[in-house]
């Protein structure tokens, strides 16, 4: 399993942007050092109280200079014509994957706040056909050498991209996949996709997996595909060296939750396309047990306890965990990020190299003395051999 570390630069009242830009810079340097895969942040456009990122594109090759390893994946751009040309997104992807030696994904979507989708006058009934042709154009511009497009929203003529990509076959593409109908769209096309169950429980989640493989399966593709199954943890990711500091220090991200999908319910009544955001409205963000435990939008606890939770996702077929690690003071989030990456990433990358307790060691040890003293009585009595007692 890979583990993408998120965060959108949620900025508190009274400080400054650049303040909190420079802690983001430290914290995805410390992200990289103990073991992270990727660091990925979304577009967010004129948000209120819970996110600055408005440019990834440019924070992303300032940070790829200051790595060597970590990747970086858009989490995500927007495809909406009046925000992102299609085609520009492809130059900008092809400069970054050059820029960092091969370490850039394309995460997309739609936009899901009414605040950003006004301001750039986009249709909400119409940014779905765009997404779709936007990833048509791209991949096109990655692939033909030339290439051109005719559709809808978009018309270029024959055309070589400038620069090209450096991975091949072209850097991994995904996209934000809320509902059941959007995993099918993702699959179909050979995508990745980004699921996560807007604090509506496991279940949605695995059910999502499963429809996934089986589209997947079924689909015929005319493109190379980028398949990857990524679960979103979007409230937020918080280790504490214990669960119930972990807790305590996590509660301020119950209202940061509530206010980064207050608008789900107003946009669900816009289009049909964003329907399934209306659910929302039915999560009680005051039920701190079920926000915890049950909702899937939150791994919050010691390392333990977040070692249980990542099983969970691991048993489901997970490939890639993207946890949201914002909103709280920079120390928290730092000690936040060491100890996940110490004592949780480990167990699932390099589960054999990890010191377990002496305890458990020797109770191990005293459970195959039977059977190794068996296999030594049968050796001496002439019944078995050296190699079968190996």
């Amino acid at each position: 399993m890979d583990f993408i570390l998120m965060s959108e630069g949620d900025t508190p009242v009274g400080l400054t942007h650049e303040h909190r830009y420079r802690e983001l810079v430290e914290e995805v340097l410390l992200a990289e050092q103990v073991g992270f895969d990727a660091f990925g942040s979304s577009e967010q456009h004129v948000a209120i109280g819970t996110a600055t990122v408005s440019a990834p594109e440019v924070l992303y090759p300032y940070l790829m200079a200051l790595t060597s390893r970590i990747r970086f994946i858009h989490l995500v751009t927007l495809l909406p014509t009046r925000m992102n040309h299609a085609l520009r997104v492809a130059e900008r992807i092809a400069t970054e994957d050059i820029l960092s030696n091969g370490r850039i994904e394309l995460g997309t979507g739609r936009g899901n706040t009414t605040l950003a989708l006004r301001a750039f006058e986009v249709d909400p009934t119409e940014n779905k056909s765009q997404w779709r042709e936007g990833i048509e154009l791209i991949r096109r511009a990655f692939l033909d050498d030339p290439f051109s497009f005719v559709g809808e929203h978009y018309k270029v003529p024959p055309r070589s991209l400038v620069p090209k990509p450096l991975q091949a076959p072209y850097p991994p593409i995904s996209v934000a996949a809320g509902s059941p109908s959007s995993v099918e769209t993702a699959a179909a096309m050979g995508i990745g996709a980004i699921m996560g169950g807007f604090y509506l429980g496991y279940d949605l989640v695995e059910n999502m997996l499963k429809l996934y493989d089986e589209t997947l399966a079924a689909a015929t593709h005319p493109y190379p595909i980028t398949p990857r199954k990524m679960v979103l943890v979007s409230g937020g990711m918080h280790c504490a060296e214990t669960t119930a500091l972990a807790r305590e220090q996590a509660r301020p991200l119950f209202e940061m939750s509530k206010l980064s999908t207050d608008a789900y319910g107003r946009l669900a009544k816009l289009s049909q396309d964003y329907a399934y955001l209306g659910a929302i409205d039915d999560v009680d963000f005051s039920d701190e047990e079920y926000l915890f435990e049950r909702s899937q939008g939150f791994l919050v606890g010691d390392p333990e306890h977040c070692v249980e939770h990542v099983q969970r996702y691991a048993d489901m077929g997970v490939e890639s965990l993207v946890l949201r690690v914002d909103s709280l003071p920079h120390d928290q989030l730092m000690r936040s990020i060491e100890l996940f990456g110490k004592y949780v990433i480990p167990r699932f990358k390099h589960p054999r190299n990890v010191v377990r307790p002496a305890g458990d060691v020797l109770a191990d040890i005293r459970a195959a003395r039977p059977a190794h003293e068996e296999a030594l009585r049968r050796f001496q009595s002439g019944n078995l051999t050296a190699e079968a007692v190996r």
